[in-house]
C-alpha cells in the first residue's frame, strides 16, 4: 500500500496544499506550527474516517470556512484508485456531513474506508495508556474499519439504536410509557453489539500475541533475561438478556444504556501489572510502540499487504532502543516521518520542506 499525492483544501491551517510523495520513504521537516501533523492526519483520515486528534470534525475545517476537502491518489497490490473526503459544516452548532467519493463516484462511507490503510503514531498515543476508555475505544475502531467493511456499519446502527433506547429509557423514567417500544430496541443494541464485539474479540485474539512478540524485541522491561510477559487484555462489557433485566431498574433510573461496547475497554500488563499504574514512562511508550508495530502486522494479516506508517515528531520521545526499532521497519513499507529538522540517521529519503 502507498500513497502517490495528497491534496487539501480548507484542512486545519492547510487553505490549499499539494504534495506528491515519489519514494518509499519520506521526511516532512519544518518548524512547529506550520501543519505537519496535519498533513499526517489528513492521510490517516482516509483511511478511518476519524481524526486521532480532533474533537469534532469541524475542527478539521479551516475556522474562516465551510468546508474542507481530503483528496488522494494511492495504490495497493490490486489497483490505483483516487479517494476523497469532503467534511461540510450544515450549520453553527459544530454539525457536519462527510461525504466519500472512489474515482470520483460517490460511495457510502462504510464503503470506503478500508480502501487504504495506514497506521498514524503519534506521541500523544501515551493516552491510550494513561486516558479514558472512550480514547481506547476510538482506537480499536480504528483499526476494525480499515479491515472490515461491515464493522462500520454495524458500529453506526449499533450506535443509533443506543441512542434511540435512551429516549426510551427516559421516557419510561418519566412518563411510565415506551415499554411497548423498548423490547425492539433492546434486541437491536444486543444483535448489533454482539457482531461488533466479535469482531473486537477476534482482533484482540491476534494482537495480544503480536504484542508480546514486539514487547520482547524491544527489551521494554528491567528484566536482562527478558522472560516478561506483556498481556493484551481486551474488558468486554457483555451484552445479553440476561444483564439486560439486572441493570434495568439502574438504565431506567439513569435513563442510559448502561451495558455493551459502548463500554468497553482494555488494559495493558506486565507481568500481572497494569502498565497505566505501575510502568514509567518510558515503559510506557515502548509498550505503545508495540502496541503500533502489532497494529501494522495485523493489519498486513487481514489486507496481505502492509499499511502506510505515518509517524509524527516521535523520535525526540523514544529512546536509542526504541529508535533502532523504527529504523528496523521504516523500509518494509511506504513511511512518511514528520520532525522539525534532519533526522541523521535516514538514507535515501526524500525530504519535502515546510515553510
Amino acid at each position: 500500500m502507498r500513497i502517490n499525492n495528497l491534496n487539501l483544501i480548507n484542512y486545519r491551517n492547510h487553505i490549499k496544499k499539494a504534495i506528491v510523495f515519489d519514494s518509499e520513504l519520506i521526511s516532512i521537516i519544518g518548524p512547529n506550527g506550520i501543519g505537519k501533523t496535519n498533513i499526517l492526519e489528513a492521510i490517516h483520515i482516509v483511511s478511518t474516517g476519524k481524526s486521532s486528534r480532533a474533537k469534532r470534525d469541524s475542527d478539521l475545517i479551516n475556522y474562516d470556512k465551510n468546508f474542507s476537502t481530503i483528496n488522494c491518489n494511492v495504490s495497493s497490490r490490486e489497483d490505483d484508485l483516487n479517494l476523497e473526503i469532503q467534511i461540510i459544516k450544515e450549520n453553527e452548532d459544530h454539525r457536519t456531513i462527510k461525504k466519500a467519493k472512489v474515482n470520483k463516484t460517490p460511495k457510502t462511507l462504510h464503503n470506503f474506508y478500508g480502501l487504504f490503510t495506514s497506521v498514524f503514531f503519534i506521541p500523544e498515543d501515551i493516552n491510550l495508556l494513561t486516558g479514558p476508555p472512550s480514547e481506547r475505544r476510538k482506537y480499536i475502531d480504528s483499526i476494525l474499519v480499515q479491515v472490515d467493511s461491515s464493522y462500520k456499519k454495524n458500529l453506526n446502527l449499533y450506535t443509533k439504536a443506543v441512542k434511540q433506547r435512551n429516549k426510551i429509557l427516559e421516557k419510561i423514567n418519566k412518563e411510565n410509557k415506551g415499554w411497548d417500544e423498548m423490547g425492539y430496541w433492546t434486541q437491536m443494541v444486543a444483535n448489533t453489539g454482539s457482531i461488533i464485539q466479535d469482531k473486537r474479540e477476534s482482533m484482540f485474539n491476534e494482537i495480544k500475541y503480536y504484542i508480546n512478540e514486539n514487547a520482547v524485541k524491544l527489551e521494554i522491561t528491567n528484566d536482562s533475561k527478558n522472560n516478561s510477559i506483556v498481556a493484551l487484555n481486551y474488558k468486554k462489557n457483555e451484552i445479553n438478556e440476561e444483564r439486560f433485566e439486572k441493570y434495568k431498574a439502574r438504565e431506567i433510573a439513569s435513563k442510559t444504556t448502561l451495558i455493551g461496547p459502548h463500554r468497553d475497554d482494555f488494559e495493558i500488563f506486565i507481568d500481572g501489572h497494569s502498565v497505566s499504574d505501575y510502568s514509567s514512562r518510558g515503559q510506557q511508550r515502548g509498550i505503545i510502540l508495540s502496541l503500533k508495530l502489532s497494529e501494522i502486522e495485523y493489519i498486513e494479516k487481514e489486507k496481505k499487504e502492509r499499511p502506510v506508517l505515518l509517524l509524527d515528531d516521535i523520535f525526540s520521545e523514544l529512546d536509542e532502543n526504541h529508535k533502532k526499532a523504527i529504523q528496523n521497519i521504516i523500509n518494509k513499507q511506504q513511511t512518511i516521518i514528520t520532525s522539525t529538522d534532519n533526522i541523521s540517521f535516514l538514507h535515501d529519503n526524500k525530504i519535502i520542506r515546510l515553510g
